[in-house]
């Protein structure tokens, strides 16, 4: 009976062990939201917003936009993400207006904190902020029915969203049939170890248990 309660207990502490090895490799999730509205206030979205989990590509599309006649604010905040995850980072991809693509200076999108809030902002246009005077758009571009916006976000690990590009090759060479993998240098180590240790522990006291 004892033999039993010993395997139990290490199995249950093997397994609650694993999932906390599991979960430091979850990313945060943030939302992100679209900033919108034209020099007349008269078009606007602050509204539209898509889950960010992890590394990928993520898109916004709006109809809520249509009829806009320029650019006042364009800009997608990914609210908490530059306080909750300081490493993470978010790159505009491509920007559509009705169907086509709008061109734009990847140089002059303005990234990073930009209002002391703790949100990551991709700026694309403000004509309260550092973009009036040298807009990476035309900001004079009327919508007509829709706007979509592609980014990408990298540093959050994880990831359900779909990479931006696949890079893989199905002609590359399969790997050697023996490898050496080196694990990252998190606490995961420290709980694999303790895992091990346990086990060891349990078997061990199995043992002596059957040699009485």
């Amino acid at each position: 009976m004892k033999i039993k309660k010993i395997v139990a207990a290490v199995a249950a502490a093997a397994v609650a062990l694993s999932t906390m090895a599991v979960n430091a490799f979850a990313a945060d999730e943030y939302t992100a939201k679209i900033g919108f509205a034209d020099t007349a206030w008269a078009a606007q979205d602050w509204d539209t917003s898509v889950t960010v989990n992890g590394d990928g590509q993520y898109t916004l599309e709006t109809t809520a936009v249509a009829g806009a006649v320029d650019f006042g604010v364009f800009v997608i905040d990914i609210e908490g993400m530059y306080a909750g995850s300081p490493d993470a980072t978010a790159v505009l991809d491509s920007i559509e207006v009705d169907g086509s693509a709008l061109s734009f200076d990847a140089g002059k999108i303005i990234y990073g904190d930009v209002e002391d809030k703790g949100n990551f902002r991709i700026e694309i246009y403000n004509q309260y902020g550092d973009t009036k005077n040298d807009s990476p758009v035309d900001n004079a571009t009327a919508i007509s029915s829709s706007l979509k916006i592609t980014f990408t976000v990298s540093g959050l690990g994880g990831g359900a969203a779909a990479p931006a590009e696949d890079t893989s090759s199905e002609d590359a060479p399969a790997p050697a049939a023996e490898t050496t993998t080196t694990a990252p240098a998190t606490g995961n180590v420290a709980v694999a170890s303790v895992v091990a240790v346990m086990a060891v522990a349990g078997a061990a006291a199995i043992a002596s248990r059957k040699r009485k």
